[in-house]
């Protein structure tokens, strides 16, 4: 009686044929996987100035319309002194607004976050050294190095962006953009990635009014509609809203984009190189499986055989890749990521199901020359015939 054919025993007699393969797709999906962790550290470290910020503060710049001032009721001038009229007095109602902790008009600066796709820049204030505290405890922040800004041009930075843009205490804060007119008086942490400092002169990128809001207050636009203050596409509004539209569009949908794509691309040349060495992987064992079914093995035992064969090899190629995957992202968490001041996680579920279906699709494209092969095999006395 015979019996059952062996799955592992090809493999066994074979295992540097069959290690170069495992190996091809052990590495096939550590790339896909190591990819997407490191475009995904993008999305990771975005979200504490895109996503946690704006929960406590908001910038808001209204044109002289959304202020309710008429430039045609001001003929001979007196229009700038309107406006600055209208926004103190905006400035005044929103102190006095449910949720609200304070609200000035001031200037304001951008710190950048650079990441491994991409770079995001986001708005601080600048404001008077007495200010500073209350900024500080409204942001859950805490001095970690150096002083609290006493003269002008100072700045408390979060230890996150000093790291990610090779800064000090006592560095002149991004100098590539504004010169020498700030420099980083101290090191601040939070939760927010928060960065406060005094103005210089007018070295800004703007004018804001500058509202700390909690998380329920933190939309602009509901917190200005009962204040009859309709905001419109013209008026500048960086809130928690917006933030949150820009981190999805700008942020998450381009980055799967760009990972949907590498998938794609690897994905095509995985099949075409899987193909191409599983055909020739086949042809070289006709004569075995000929024999197989000439000592009364059906087609079906053996293309069962066949299956669990590559079940063995795909699913080893799976372990090894998976291994090699934890051990990279170790490695680039401590040599790239966290010294660039980046966040990086290595649990994607998504990815795992993506990778694992991109592998199912090259096992279901393999079935035509699997099938063909199959369907041919013929015992020794029909080949003799």
């Amino acid at each position: 009686m015979k019996s059952g054919l062996s799955a592992s025993k090809y493999i066994r007699n074979n295992k540097r044929t069959c290690f170069v393969l495992i190996l091809a797709l052990g590495l096939t999906f550590t790339a896909m996987y190591l990819v997407n962790y490191l475009l995904k550290v993008t999305e990771e470290s975005f979200k504490k100035p895109l996503l946690e910020l704006p929960k406590k503060v908001s910038y808001v710049d209204l044109t002289m319309e959304t202020l309710g001032v008429n430039p045609e009721d001001y003929p001979n001038g007196g229009a700038g002194a309107a406006i600055r009229d209208a926004r103190d007095e905006l400035v005044e109602k929103l102190k006095a607004s449910e949720g609200v902790r304070n609200a000035y008009y001031t200037q304001v600066l951008n710190a950048n976050y650079n990441a491994v796709l991409g770079m995001t820049s986001y708005e601080f204030p600048l404001i008077e050294s007495g200010q500073i505290p209350e900024f500080l405890d409204h942001m859950g922040a805490k001095l970690i190095e150096g002083a609290l800004p006493t003269g002008d041009g100072e700045i408390l930075c979060d230890s996150t962006i000093l790291k990610n843009n090779g800064l000090a205490v006592g560095d002149w804060f991004m100098e590539q953009s504004y010169g020498r007119a700030f420099k980083v008086a101290g090191v601040i942490e939070s939760d927010v990635m928060a960065c406060v400092g005094t103005p210089n002169g007018f070295y800004n990128t703007g004018w804001y009014i500058v509202i700390l809001t909690d998380e329920e207050h933190s939309d602009f636009s509901k917190l200005a509609e009962p204040l009859g203050i309709h905001p419109t596409k013209l008026d500048s509004v960086v809130d928690r809203p917006d933030n949150e539209e820009f981190y999805r569009v700008e942020t998450v949908a381009v980055v799967n984009d760009v990972n949907r794509v590498i998938l794609l691309v690897v994905m095509i040349f995985l099949a075409i190189s899987v193909l191409v060495a599983y055909v020739s992987f086949m042809r070289n064992r006709v004569g075995e499986y000929c024999l197989y079914a000439s000592i009364g093995f059906s087609k079906r035992e053996i293309y069962g055989m066949i299956m669990r064969e590559m079940g063995i090899l795909f699913g080893t190629g799976v372990l090894i890749g998976g291994i090699v995957s934890v051990l990279g992202m170790a490695v680039m968490d401590a040599v790239l990521i966290h010294p660039q001041g980046l966040e990086s996680s290595w649990w994607y579920p998504d990815q795992i199901a993506a990778c694992l279906a991109a592998f199912l699709a090259i096992v279901g494209l393999l079935q035509i020359p699997i099938l063909i092969t199959v369907h041919n095999i013929k015992t020794f006395d029909l080949m003799e015939d």
